[in-house]
């Protein structure tokens, strides 16, 4: 019996993706104010403690305070932009996150008490994390494959030189002028989000198939081809035996094909937090400061800021011209072995000045060696190292990776949680770094962060399928247990037609 097939799609070039570009440049820029808000306690912090005239009075733990509570309004606004997009919908979710996110800035620039600062960096974190979970949900769904695995790294740029330009936006004006300036970038979004069309898979999936079609017409700028996809779609959707609703996307959370990608994604979300990356972003003048280097520690932070930027972008050719695993592979081996060598680096530190007691002979020998030398250049030589390794690899590809693994009816949900447990993750790492010192000492929280980077590869060749160029039907059909496909139908196409498949998300 020959097998029934799903209508094939022929690739597009890059003429027929001008809508989908478009839509994705608007889109990814709440990435760019996502980036403000993670970068605006920087220079923030320091001004609130230091103005003797300021009435807004700061302590260390209401520092603590102001840094932290965005973090836990992303793990909030993740669950819920993940739940609200599911519902109603991707587009609406944008909107409204612009709309807390602007509220949130505001708050911020005219505030005159610390509640209302902490209040308004709730506001921000919250939109923030749906701004996350939304976002990365809808690129999936409305790019084609051949452009998704470079829509999927742009977040995380637009992420980088929000951080970027925010330092930079501070160190020129005051935290009350950021902060209103930042206001504006979340009011282009909403703005630019209300003239993009509503993603076709929710549309399809809540039985809206005309709206289906002139979204993927659009988006596709393609007619037929938008007609054959929609046919796909619309097949989808009945293989999944009906609409696509909370209840039965929840239900579905004890089946293997679920859990497996999921925690796939959030394993990374693991690795990518624990390897070091924000305790090194939030702590970097700190480290700076502690190395004693001839530049100045602010300097050197902008530096890591603009090499991460630099590094992401380059992220975006490589994900379309390299496999997913090889990138982060290649990104742990170089992360571990940056951590490790500053790491060294503050141990042979430490012996120089006298600091710990199990030295050896052999180590005795080797600071001797060193210490008519000047080794003040390899922090900041390993940072920019491991800033780089991260950027094109474990800091781009999970957050589109745990998108492209989870089926469709629970990809929001989904989505949410893997970025939920990302914010804890960030929360902990970040909380936890001057503790490690003290446990650790400095030399062994970055051996420590090594050994995370170092373990991610092992995850990575054993755990995570390759997902470069497949389709959602092909993803899929890596989690679905053997003995439950249909000998009667394909996802993939015949090695005897000289067709090509494109995602039809």
């Amino acid at each position: 019996m020959r097998k029934e097939q799903i209508p094939l799609i022929e690739r597009a070039d890059y003429l027929h993706h001008r809508n989908q570009v478009l839509t994705v440049a608007g889109v990814t820029l709440s990435l760019f104010a996502t980036g403000n808000i993670l970068g605006y306690s920087s220079f923030t912090i320091p001004e609130l403690m230091n103005d003797t005239d300021s009435p807004i009075k700061v302590t260390h733990d209401d520092v603590s305070w102001i840094a932290s509570l965005v973090t836990i309004g992303c793990i909030l606004g993740a669950l819920f932009g993940g739940i609200f997009s599911d519902c109603f919908g991707r587009k609406k979710t944008i909107i409204f996150a612009s709309i807390v996110f602007c509220s949130g800035w505001i708050c911020i620039a005219r505030a005159d008490t610390l509640e209302k600062i902490l209040i308004g960096r709730v506001l921000t974190g919250l939109a923030s994390g749906s701004y996350s979970s939304a976002v990365q949900v809808y690129l999936c769904e409305v790019t084609s494959p051949s452009i998704r695995g470079v829509s999927g790294a742009l977040p995380t740029l637009m992420v980088s030189l929000g951080i970027l330009c925010i330092y930079c936006i501070g160190s020129i004006s005051e935290w009350q002028t950021a902060a209103y300036v930042c206001s504006f970038f979340p009011i282009f979004v909403l703005v630019y989000t209300l003239c993009l069309p509503e993603s076709p898979v929710w549309l399809i999936a809540k039985g809206r198939q005309p709206e289906a079609l002139r979204s993927l017409a659009w988006l596709r700028n393609d007619r037929e081809e938008a007609e054959q996809e929609c046919m796909r779609l619309q097949y989808l959707k009945e293989r999944l035996q009906g609409k696509i609703s909370l209840r039965k996307s929840c239900s579905r959370f004890t089946e293997l094909s679920v859990l497996k990608p999921l925690g796939i994604g959030i394993a990374m979300f693991f690795f990518q937090q624990f390897s070091g990356i924000y305790p090194i972003i939030f702590y970097a003048t700190l480290i700076f400061n502690y190395a004693n280097n001839w530049l100045n520690d602010s300097l050197q932070t902008i530096a890591l800021g603009f090499i991460r930027a630099f590094a992401t972008f380059v992220a975006l050719f490589l994900v379309k011209f390299f496999p997913r695993k090889t990138l982060l592979i290649v990104s742990g081996l170089m992360m571990s072995f940056s951590t490790g060598i500053l790491g060294g680096y503050f141990y042979l530190r430490e012996e120089m000045a006298g600091d710990t007691g199990n030295s050896t002979e052999f180590s005795k020998q080797i600071v001797v060696e060193l210490n008519s030398q000047s080794l003040e250049w390899v922090p900041l030589a390993c940072l920019l190292l491991y800033i780089a390794s991260f950027s094109f690899g474990i800091g781009v590809i999970p957050w589109f990776l745990v998108t492209e693994l989870s089926p469709n009816d629970t990809r929001g949900i989904s989505s949410a949680i893997a970025i939920g447990f990302q914010n804890i993750f960030t929360f902990v790492a970040v909380k936890t770094f001057l503790n490690l010192i003290d446990f650790f000492d400095t030399y062994g929280t970055f051996w420590f962060y090594s050994v995370v980077s170092f373990i991610s590869i092992f995850f990575v060749i054993f755990c995570v399928p390759e997902t470069r160029n497949l389709n959602s039907g092909e993803i899929e059909a890596i989690f679905e247990p053997k003995e439950k496909e249909s000998p009667h139908l394909s996802l993939r196409h015949e090695p005897e037609e000289d067709n090509d498949t494109s995602d039809f998300v």
